[in-house]
């Protein structure tokens, strides 16, 4: 696990986002937005950006801000990803707080995924790879939601391309473990190994969408949710 600077707070890299995301939703506490396929020019996305590069190169280290592209972590599987985003919703303004992705290997796309680059697992012409899941929320009970939310999102977004059978994602050994508390189907198809890239011991895994839908409300609801471009579903209550 890369290691986490505690001296920097969460508050400290979850950024503004400047858009009017509670417009008519103002006692709403946290919006999830769909920012659709590929890199995009807009605040959202933008904070969505931001969000990646305060992680992992303030908290953890990982990156190296002055070596990033115009300063912000973006990597070759952007242009092929389909992200969500998590924005709570705040007296001075709402702020990005947990975020995924979800890298496609479809068509003609001859790019390895992550997974089968790092891992060497032939995993064959098309599939898709959960990637660069964050969570900034100080209290857990949030931050679980959150990461609930953004799950139902990425299992609904897969069944609708119809990539159920290639699901992979490059995991810490923690999270490989709430994923499996909160009814994630998962299996391992790695063991545990180091990996120069994320600074620390992952695991290669496949998930289940069809298991996955059914603990996280249901294949039904899952494949009723809205999760096209710019789609919003929000929760919560802002606390007076």
């Amino acid at each position: 696990m890369a290691t986490r600077n505690k001296k920097v707070r969460n508050e400290e890299i979850t950024p503004p986002v400047r858009a009017d995301v509670f417009k008519g939703h103002a006692s709403c506490r946290f919006a999830l937005i769909s920012l659709g396929c590929g890199l995009k020019s807009n605040p959202v996305y933008s904070s969505y950006l931001d969000l990646r590069t305060g992680v992992y190169t303030v908290q953890t280290g990982m990156l190296d801000q002055a070596a990033l592209p115009y300063g912000v972590d973006l990597d070759d599987d952007d242009d092929r990803s389909v992200a969500f985003v998590v924005v709570e919703n705040r007296a001075a303004q709402p702020v990005a707080v947990a975020c995924v992705r979800v890298i496609e290997r479809i068509g003609n796309d001859n790019r390895p995924l992550p997974v089968d680059s790092l891992y060497g697992l032939e995993l064959g012409t098309e599939g898709v790879e959960v990637s660069r899941y964050i969570g900034r929320l100080d209290e857990s009970a949030s931050q679980a939601l959150a990461l609930r939310e953004l799950l139902r999102s990425v299992i609904a977004h897969i069944r609708q391309i119809g990539a159920d059978d290639k699901v992979f994602a490059i995991v810490e050994r923690p999270l490989e473990r709430v994923l499996r508390v909160m009814g994630i189907g998962v299996s391992r198809i790695s063991e545990p190994v180091w990996l120069d890239e994320y600074q620390g011991v992952n695991v290669a895994i496949k998930l289940d969408p069809i298991v996955s839908a059914a603990n996280l409300g249901g294949l039904a609801e899952i494949d009723a949710l809205d999760v096209s471009e710019g789609a919003i579903r929000f929760w919560g209550k802002v606390e007076a």
